[in-house]
């Protein structure tokens, strides 16, 4: 067994004690080698934009690095170095968010300094480049090794491996929780770890299915792939995956894609062109849950022009921040994973732009969707508007409470720009008189205004207006229509 820097096989490997289940009705998987392995150790897949580009660790050019191969029609091209991740003896393992914007990996004798023997590090891209990274520190970072991270699709969940005192021994799975400043204290599995090897935790998109792999007794070989299934705080009982995703040999890095019947994973089996290869898995036998996708570009408004964007994901219901993302700097491409059973909202923002929110419920009897919307912010001008993601009950004036973190953005985004003053702009749908119109919609603008005053800006900032129903932004009677024509609108006046 080779130990290298980013993985460890602590262990020989471990006689077959017991037969795997084979599970009724159950699919058969072909397994297919990646194009472009090669005679080293090629492993630790991992994918972003549902397949767009596969990251993976590679010694091949005598150092162990990643490499990135991008999809061009639908197909992988052959890969590229990444060369901005700092000097290290040693990098690999990478773990990224869904937008491909945060990588964190694993060094050894990095630049940045280190506390351990391999340490997580993360790293930031922006122009299309990756920083050369920073270490995520104590208390995920310890004196022993820690590597092979894997981050949920909201980016507020890592887990990884490490040979850390306190576990049940060899290498343990842990799990550490974004505070919004920190990570937490790294606990450790306990229901899945075993005083064996377990290694190369992957969370699937669903935030609940893990895989990863381990040597314990009863597998079919050195290390197995396992999955286990979230079930409040703790996984269920580990399932070998089994055969033919299973061999006599090492199998370990599996990887899930979202509403997508293919699997990665790594293996040293014969027939491979040397050391550990990947090979994708179809269709996967054991797939997470569905998931919505939500995919386009952010563009400037007025010229079309790709936009760098934080992706705000906010759950409407329970008004909190769920994740933070960024559309690409140089394509504006951004991607999203959401859960089931919440309302979000999606906002672009970017301080040389109004910022701009979609409403996507996610109901939880969902079975996966995917979404393409395109972004447009208009430029911080007169006249510039956005429409505001405010809602009310029928025929009222009353703020409901998914309003808040829209008006909350609209605050922040007046109070960043002391200068602006705007027109908050009510209208309605084309039910109703012309008159109960517009005093319905003025209402409504004037509960925008009344609100962002509570919230510091200056009333003398603020105008209000109502349109009733004489501005429709669709000129259609349909249910779609008429819901598009119900907004309210903050229009710049004056810079």
């Amino acid at each position: 067994m080779r130990t290298l820097a980013t993985i460890a096989f602590a262990c020989c490997a471990v006689t077959v004690l017991a037969q795997i289940q084979t599970r009724t009705l159950r699919p058969k998987v072909e397994i297919f080698p990646f194009e472009y392995n090669s005679s080293a150790d090629d492993f630790c897949p991992a994918i972003t934009h549902n397949g767009a580009t596969l990251y993976f660790t590679s010694d091949r050019s005598g150092e162990q690095r990643i490499y990135l191969s991008r999809s061009r029609g639908g197909e992988l091209q052959s890969p590229d170095r990444i060369r901005t991740l700092g000097d290290a003896a040693q990098i690999g393992c990478p773990a990224l968010t869904p937008d491909g914007q945060t990588m964190i990996f694993a060094a050894y004798k990095h630049e940045a300094g280190s506390i351990g023997r391999t340490d997580l590090y993360m790293s930031k891209r922006s122009d299309g480049y990756w920083s050369s990274g920073t270490g995520l520190g104590s208390p995920v970072n310890s004196s022993a090794w820690d590597s092979q991270a894997s981050l949920s699709s909201d980016g507020r969940t890592l887990y990884f491996a490490s040979d850390r005192p306190g576990g049940k021994g060899g290498t343990d799975l842990y799990r550490s929780r974004w505070l919004g400043n920190r990570w937490s204290e790294p606990e450790p599995l306990t229901e899945l770890n075993t005083e064996y090897d377990e290694i190369t935790p992957s969370i699937a998109p669903d935030n609940k299915t893990l895989y990863f792999a381990s040597n314990r007794p009863g597998g079919l070989g050195g290390h197995d792939i396992y999955v286990a299934r979230l079930q409040g705080n703790r996984f269920s009982a580990p399932q070998n995956i089994g055969e033919p995703i299973n061999s006599a040999s090492d199998d370990i890095s599996y990887i899930a894609l979202p509403n997508s019947t293919t699997a990665y994973f790594a293996s040293d089996r014969p027939g491979g062109k040397g050391g550990f290869d990947i090979y994708r898995a179809v269709p996967n036998p054991e797939m997470p849950e569905p998931v919505v996708t939500m995919r386009g570009i952010v563009r400037n408004a007025a010229t079309q022009v790709p936009v760098g964007a934080d992706i705000i994901i906010t759950d409407l219901k329970t008004k909190q921040k769920v994740a933070t993302f960024r559309s690409d700097d140089e394509t504006g491409e951004y991607y999203v994973t959401l859960t089931a059973g919440r309302t979000y909202a999606i906002t672009a923002s970017h301080p040389n732009f109004l910022f701009y929110s979609e409403q996507v419920e996610v109901p939880a009897t969902e079975r996966g969707r995917d979404l393409e919307k395109n972004l447009d912010l208009a430029p911080i001008e007169n006249e510039s508007a956005t429409r505001l993601l405010v809602f009310f009950d029928f025929d009222k004036a009353d703020l409901k409470e998914e309003s808040l973190p829209e008006l909350d953005l609209a605050a922040e985004f007046l109070k960043e720009h002391p200068t602006v003053r705007v027109r908050i702009e009510g209208h309605t749908d084309d039910v109703g008189t012309d008159d109960y119109n517009l005093q319905l919609s003025k209402r409504r603008a004037d509960a925008v205004k009344t609100y962002l005053v509570s919230k510091g800006v200056d009333e003398k900032r603020i105008m209000t207006v109502g349109y009733g129903k004489s501005r429709p932004k669709v000129k259609d009677t349909t249910p779609e229509a008429r819901a598009q024509n119900r907004r309210v609108e903050m229009k710049i006046v004056a810079k």
